[in-house]
């Protein structure tokens, strides 16, 4: 039998369950555009807790099989099936990255267990969950299978599934039995070890990335709480394979194995297969889609194929029937249900916007006599704009003004910087849990000037390896907001969330001021739903300007989105004159963030030194534009592996930053202002 260069692995798998054609799109990447809605650097850190798997499994060091870089594929593949084999020879054996195929398929297993003739396999994923929570539940009601795992599940069901056809295909391992186990972190679990992240480096080496335990991580380890949680799905996985659980069998259109196997062989064929898939709203949820940009540099875009394939629309840089406000549950009444489906009506242009609102209630004048923009208003608005070309702004001015009225100055902007991860960076965390090193802070006031600096106003960061900051934000925070009773504006939710965590982390501390800091937090938050200790919002509970903007200001270039992203571009465009005559080039502050060099060319080298040779993770090109220090940096910081120069020119590119974040709220309250006067 041939052997194939391309394997289905669990990757192609995972991409598979979403929809059959994504493995083909996943399979010719180089050619398809993709854009994976992802973290960064949560791949990369998320590495660590698989170093710690092997630990904690006692699998020793010699005992991973590492793919050769230096390899083409075929003879790279083969050698991790040879060295598997040598150690399926021995009695016992704990491997890590074992590999396991067939013609057609090759996974990679976390960790192998061999005791005599039984194969334990352990796939690790850093997804949180309680120590006492369950895996996945039925709803009673003969529904839908909950689980926030269920990709873990069936990413483990797959690799079952295939080492079960290595055996078979292996006579000599015919007898074995295959038993499966799910490893996740516990999020109860708390850490007893001092910088346990530490303990386990992330390194670059010819370009790829590993992390190396450190040499005495065994010994710092032994007798310390483990924060990983080992389930055993063996039994469900049986299930899922022989279609015994409705919900899971719906998902392989009746049957598991036959969908697998029909995936693989279009996947390592190189065909196209639409016989696996149905067309639903999720199919615009598609990955593999262009850009314009992405489409004139010669990307394919899978998701308009599929579209064009199936029913013979062309979507390709148009917006979407889906992209309305609330997606597919946000269509008029006559696209309700499958509507839209059966008369083949795609794009936004089929919609008939008045629907949404009648004729009459839709002129400029009817739109200024509102109190605030409905959905269905932002629906009309969204898909006028895109029926008739309209360029011009909607801003409700008599609504906005007695919004404005309620407030109280000097008003307060801030954003925060934020880390959360699968491995604690501190003892006495736990997995997951919030740390907040970075804050910044506008203050506005009633004549229209604004300020960014220490006192009433300014910013906070603590890069400092191995000390929590979060006790020591917000003080700080405390410091910079008790000086008077302004409001006090974030955007979105995140920094209610963050400060609703911190609290709960103050009142099971031991901080001699604790009572103090979250009587603070009270009086400028709500409680979230999964609240701990239930408490009052506060009198002066932080208004959310993500809501403010949406209820009162509308531009054609937001789309359905009220991300800061689209509002802050969308609001310096409705009034450019002003902010040009302004601020000139700098009204839109993000375009002009320098990259790392630039601000390490300006350290004091006598000051910050480059103490050491840190060239294998530090990129002069990087700019610090995008959500703040990545996770893998605020890892390696926390970790020590920046120089001191390197980290002095991170701290300056993160403050400038986040500095921007609060400046780009400052621009949306004076387009606010203005307007209202």
């Amino acid at each position: 039998n041939k052997y194939h260069e391309k394997k289905f692995t669990k990757s192609a798998f995972n991409q598979a369950v979403e929809c059959a054609m994504y493995a083909y799109y996943y399979r010719n990447s180089k050619d398809y555009a993709y854009h994976f809605d992802g973290v960064d650097g949560v791949a990369e850190v998320g590495d660590q807790f698989g170093a710690l798997a092997r630990v904690y499994e006692g699998v020793p060091d010699e005992n991973i099989i590492r793919r050769d870089p230096t390899l083409s594929p075929v003879p790279a593949q083969m050698k991790t099936l040879v060295d598997t084999m040598r150690f399926l020879r021995m009695e016992n054996a704990d491997v890590a990255e074992a590999a396991f195929g067939t013609n057609n398929f090759l996974v990679y297993v976390d960790i192998l267990h061999k005791r005599g003739d039984t194969l334990e396999i352990i796939e690790v994923k850093s997804k949180g969950i309680g120590a006492d929570e369950p895996l996945y539940s039925f709803d009673g009601r003969g529904g839908k299978f909950k689980s926030d795992y269920l990709d873990k599940i069936l990413d483990v069901t797959f690799q079952k599934y295939v080492v079960q056809q290595f055996t078979k295909f292996f006579e000599s391992y015919s007898h074995h039995k295959v038993r499966a186990k799910l490893m996740l972190v516990n999020t109860d679990a708390v850490s007893d070890v001092d910088s346990l992240s530490s303990l386990l480096q992330i390194k670059f080496k010819d370009g790829h990335r590993e992390v190396e335990c450190a040499s005495d991580v065994r010994e710092k380890l032994q007798g310390k709480n483990s924060i990983a949680r080992v389930i055993d799905v063996d039994e469900l996985c049986d299930k899922i394979i022989a279609d015994e659980i409705p919900e899971i069998a719906e998902i392989f259109g009746g049957c598991f194995v036959d969908f697998v196997e029909k995936v693989a062989d279009m996947y390592v064929n190189n065909r196209k297969d639409y016989s696996l898939c149905k067309v639903d709203v999720k199919k615009f949820n598609c990955p593999f889609y262009a850009t314009d940009e992405e489409r004139k540099a010669g990307k394919k875009d899978g998701r308009a194929e599929f579209f064009k394939d199936m029913l013979g629309v062309d979507i390709a840089g148009k917006p979407c029937i889906v992209d309305v406000k609330g997606g597919s549950k946000g269509l008029p009444p006559s696209l309700k249900g499958n509507g839209w489906l059966e008369q083949k009506k795609l794009l936004l242009t089929d919609i008939n916007e008045y629907e949404y609102v009648p004729a009459e209630d839709a002129t400029p004048e009817a739109f200024q006599k509102r109190t605030k923009l409905s959905d269905n208003d932002l629906r009309f608005l969204h898909g006028h704009s895109v029926k008739t070309g309209e360029v011009a702004p909607t801003f409700l001015k008599a609504a906005a003004k007695a919004e404005m009225a309620k407030w109280t100055y000097p008003l307060h902007f801030i954003d925060f910087e934020t880390y959360q991860g699968a491995v604690p960076l501190f003892k006495g965390s736990r997995p997951n849990e919030e740390v907040a090193y970075q804050f910044s802070h506008h203050v506005c006031y009633e004549d229209g000037h604004y300020e960014h600096k220490e006192g009433r106003g300014g910013e906070f960061i603590s890069l400092e390896a191995g000390k929590n900051p979060n006790f020591k934000f917000v003080r700080e925070l405390k410091k910079q907001l008790d000086n008077d009773d302004g409001t006090i504006f974030r955007y979105a939710e995140h920094e209610n969330i963050i400060l609703n965590a911190i609290r709960e982390q103050l009142i099971e501390s031991d901080e001699s001021d604790k009572d103090e800091l979250v009587r603070f937090i009270e009086k400028i938050t709500h409680p979230t739903g999964s609240c701990k200790y239930p408490f009052a919002a506060g009198p002066r509970d932080m208004l959310d300007l993500k809501a403010v903007a949406q209820k009162y200001f509308y531009h054609p270039m937001m789309g359905s989105s009220n991300s800061i992203k689209q509002v802050f571009p969308a609001i310096l465009a409705s009034d450019e004159t002003y902010f040009r005559d302004h601020y000139g080039d700098d009204m839109d502050p993000y375009h002009n963030l320098p990259m790392l060099k630039e601000f390490a060319a300006k350290v004091d080298a006598n000051k910050f030194p480059a103490d050491f040779d840190d060239s294998d993770i530090w990129n002069d090109e990087k700019q610090i534009n995008c959500g703040g220090i990545s996770k893998l940096d605020y890892v390696m910081l926390q970790a020590g592996r920046f120089n001191k120069l390197h980290t002095e020119a991170i701290r300056q590119a993160s403050l400038k930053y986040c500095e921007v974040d609060t400046l780009a709220m400052v621009r949306i309250w004076e387009y606010f202002r203005k307007n209202c006067q």
